[in-house]
């Protein structure tokens, strides 16, 4: 199938396509006329990717799981493990950006308790 067709089948952008091909992502082959063609096991890799960066993995990750997720090597055990690491990673992230927050409220505060009152301000 032509990239156009597998954009329309997974719903992700042709432009998009193309970056994760030349990431090696995926895999395509060029007919004749240079045109690329994507096999059908293209569209069950499209989806993981898909939902692999829904899930906030880096591009470089995903590309070490494909091949074993292609092959049907990537077992579901290796997947929850994968999936609790990103938690774990989520976790921390909340955590950093609940501090930050704190320290964005305070920074406000501090602004506020500075700010010229009208019956304050000089001429």
């Amino acid at each position: 199938m032509r990239v156009s067709e597998l954009s329309e089948r997974t719903g992700v952008s042709v432009h998009r396509l193309r970056r994760w091909e030349s990431g090696g992502l995926l895999r395509a082959r060029r007919d004749h006329h240079g045109v690329r063609r994507f096999d059908e096991s293209s569209v069950r890799v499209v989806t993981f990717v898909s939902m692999a960066r829904d899930l906030g993995f880096g591009l470089d990750e995903i590309a070490a799981l494909v091949p074993d997720y292609a092959a049907g090597r990537l077992g579901i055990d290796d997947l929850v493990a994968r999936l609790q690491a990103r938690l774990t990673e989520i976790d921390v992230q909340i955590v950093e950006l609940e501090r930050q927050r704190e320290r964005v409220v305070d920074h406000v505060a501090w602004f506020e308790a500075r700010r010229p009152r009208p019956d304050q301000e000089t001429p």
